[in-house]
């Protein structure tokens, strides 16, 4: 039993740093796609310069926002691990003990209950819609408000970067939805502790 929960205390950590990291870059990409967003808006005036090439401006941005899909899901993943092995962990300690723990109520799975868009308090669920609304939004409209200046210079050819978009658009937002599912645990395990109430 000490080397099972050994192994299982190793992997928690690894996992635990893991989806760190994984919030690091996720911060970094929003910083990036923030950064680009600014500097093309502040220089709106003078995009008339690049003429046809100004309808490639919102790839960048939708290329950002396929990426961090990836993320959410990465970081679901890694929460629904680090759930497991926390339950794991703690069905492991003495159940004798004078003072049980309250799975609830520690670690990540506290965290959950109070950070997942599934599960947290109605302020926090409004502010991570909002945060989710934004990020795909932005980048809409961001497309929309390109394309529109664009098309002084394509004419009727904007409808091709348009639909070009479209159908990247298609796959994004399945994605984000996809991704959005995976952290409802609730639907995804009845045994995790990030399911108790």
């Amino acid at each position: 039993m000490p080397d099972r929960l050994h192994v299982l205390t190793t992997i928690y950590q690894s996992e635990r740093a893991d989806r760190a990291t994984t919030l690091t870059v996720s911060l970094a990409t929003i910083g990036v796609a923030t950064t680009y967003l600014i500097g093309t808006i502040a220089f709106y005036d003078k995009l008339d310069l690049l003429g046809w090439a100004m309808s490639l401006l919102p790839f960048p941005l939708l290329c950002t926002a396929a990426f961090h899909s990836q993320l959410l899901t990465l970081a679901a993943v890694r929460a629904r691990s680090i759930l497991t092995l926390e339950h794991a962990l703690l069905a492991a300690t003495d159940p004798d003990q004078s003072h049980p723990l309250d799975p609830s109520h520690i670690g990540a799975t506290a965290t959950e209950r109070t950070t997942n868009i599934h599960t947290a308090g109605t302020p926090h669920r409004f502010a991570m819609l909002i945060a989710y609304g934004g990020a795909g939004i932005i980048p809409l409209a961001y497309t929309v408000l390109m394309l529109t200046k664009a098309a002084h210079h394509l004419s009727g050819w904007v409808a091709v970067p348009a639909a070009f978009y479209l159908i990247l658009l298609i796959p994004i937002t399945f994605a984000w939805r996809d991704s959005a599912a995976k952290l409802n645990f609730h639907a995804t395990t009845n045994s995790n502790p990030a399911t108790s109430t």
